[in-house]
């Protein structure tokens, strides 16, 4: 007996089972055939152009976190710059533009009142010898990195005389330097002959730690004790960045420094002795 009589499958049937069968079989192949081609391909296409994709998808990725980031930030009302050797917390940052911004109007109509202050942390070549000996004398181990330091400096001196931060509170050192070369507006043209406020160091800067807006908020370990602000002229590169939008910022920050230095405490207010002046932030 054969062995269709052994199933008992008739031949037609069967016949028409082996071909269902061969035919599926033949399927099965042609799609194989198929993946393969497939795979070939895209490994063909990855060897050639792998460098392509790699950097296609990092420039993606790039151009995403800069939209990001630039969706996030804020337009500064005015800005605010600070050189010298002393570190500035985040939260000591966010106090003192919190104290700026109660006298800053919304100067670009946004809705908002802000203030910005960009804080570079450097030190002198002095400032850096006295650092030394006092390490010295008490037996410390300092270390400090030059190299940063130089780097952070070279961005001051940009932003004295390029950027667009007007209000400047500087360490007597970085002061003095920037008065050498002329970046600052001397205080008779913003107040008068007659009128140069209290605590003027010389004729352009005001020792910060006497001003009335500075012992009403401010906090001692903030800023350096010899610390001094004034107000820079107008950036020597308007004339490529925009000379108008340039005066126009320029024109904010004169008025909010003026509020600073004429600041009035409030009614019922008592000037705390030397010893108390500026030890909190209400």
């Amino acid at each position: 007996m054969d062995e269709r009589e052994k199933q008992n499958v008739p031949e037609e049937e069967e016949s028409n089972a082996a071909r269902r069968i061969r035919a599926l079989g033949q399927d099965q192949e042609d799609q194989e055939e198929e993946e393969e081609l497939e795979i070939d391909w895209w490994g063909n296409f990855w060897y050639h152009h792998k460098w392509k994709v790699l950097m296609t998808a990092v420039f993606g990725i790039i151009i995403g976190v800069a939209v990001v980031q630039f969706a996030g930030q804020q337009n500064p009302d005015v800005r605010v710059l600070y050189g010298g050797p002393l570190y500035i917390t985040p939260n000591e940052n966010q106090m003192f533009c919190d104290a700026v911004e109660t006298l800053c109007p919304d100067f670009n109509d946004d809705g908002k009142t802000y203030v910005q202050l960009n804080d570079m942390v450097f030190m002198t070549e002095n400032q850096l010898n006295e650092m030394i000996a006092r390490a010295e004398e008490n037996d410390e181990d300092i270390a400090y990195d030059r190299l940063s330091n130089a780097q952070v400096q070279e961005r001051f001196t940009y932003e004295i005389f390029g950027g667009e931060a007007a209000i400047c509170i500087l360490a007597e050192e970085q002061y003095t330097d920037v008065c050498v070369s002329g970046g600052f507006l001397p205080l008779a043209e913003l107040f008068g002959e007659d009128n140069i406020p209290e605590g003027a160091v010389d004729e352009y800067g005001v020792r910060l730690s006497e001003t009335k807006f500075w012992k009403f908020y401010g906090t001692k370990e903030m800023f350096p004790a010899d610390a001094v602000i004034a107000l820079r002229r107008v950036s020597t590169m308007s004339a490529l960045t925009g000379k108008s939008k340039a005066e126009k910022l320029h024109a904010n920050s004169a008025e909010v420094f003026r509020k600073i230095m004429e600041y009035e405490y409030p009614e019922g207010y008592v000037e705390p002795t030397e010893e108390t002046a500026g030890t909190e932030i209400p």
